[in-house]
């Protein structure tokens, strides 16, 4: 017989952790582990954001912690102020687009620090303090820029690329305590984020390029749900794109 739980994509009794949980896939991913069960903890830098989305989350028991994940003292916080966690989804970052011969340290330095030390640095912090329960899934925003390299992305593909590869490394380190490790690779969906670039590139030309049509932030929840979830338990060190056919004709 089986032991797998009745509903394999049941969040239920499990607690998750989202970061940039304030908008975008953040938010959706948060909304949509509660509607599955999970008690979540809600982490993002837009206080008053923030609590509008806990207070909007289905069941009870959900937490809220704002800060700035670039902040030592903030990433400290968070993982003092947390049980232990069944899953995390690390879902906070930035884009910015600039062509190579445009590129600055400060540009680099911008990136790196929303996009790969911040999560990479509280995974480490959630380990060394053992806030991480047997069993649990870890689950990062990657981006299909990191596959594709679209001109400008130089440095922001190279956040997630190098977040890509610690990534499979981490995996490979948590899976004798049952854990898990994945990356979500999402293509252009519909957020705020997208939104904000809509002066440096036609965003909306870009989504029609799509072959199966525009993504949602609640599409690319659906698919982190599923990493948190039983039904993902024999998968880890994957990279999951979510692209409605953009990478079709790539090969």
């Amino acid at each position: 017989m089986s032991d797998a739980p009745s509903n394999p994509f049941s969040l239920e009794g499990r607690r998750i952790l989202v970061t940039g949980a304030s908008s975008g896939i953040g938010e959706a991913s948060a909304r949509m582990c509660a509607n599955m069960g999970a008690t979540v903890v809600a982490c993002g830098r837009d206080t008053a954001r923030l609590e509008a989305v806990v207070a909007g989350l289905a069941g009870s028991g959900h937490q809220m912690v704002a800060g700035d994940l670039t902040d030592p003292a903030a990433r400290h916080a968070l993982v003092d102020a947390v049980p232990a966690l069944d899953g995390c989804v690390f879902s906070a970052g930035v884009v910015a687009l600039a062509p190579m011969r445009m590129a600055s340290q400060r540009h680099l330095d911008a990136l790196f620090a929303v996009n790969y030390d911040a999560p990479v640095l509280l995974t480490q912090a959630l380990l060394a303090k053992r806030k991480l329960a047997p069993g649990a899934s870890l689950v990062y925003l990657s981006a299909l820029a990191e596959h594709t390299a679209p001109y400008a992305t130089g440095v922001y593909s190279g956040t997630k690329g190098a977040l890509e590869s610690t990534v499979r490394t981490i995996a490979s380190e948590v899976a004798k305590q049952g854990m898990r490790a994945n990356c979500v690779s999402p293509g252009y969906v519909a957020t705020p984020m997208m939104d904000g670039l809509q002066n440096v590139m036609n965003s909306d030309s870009k989504m029609e390029m799509a072959a199966l049509g525009p993504i949602e932030a609640d599409d690319v929840a659906a698919g982190i749900v599923y990493l948190l979830a039983p039904a993902s338990r024999w998968v880890s060190r994957a990279s999951l794109p979510i692209d409605a056919g953009l990478t079709l004709h790539h090969r």
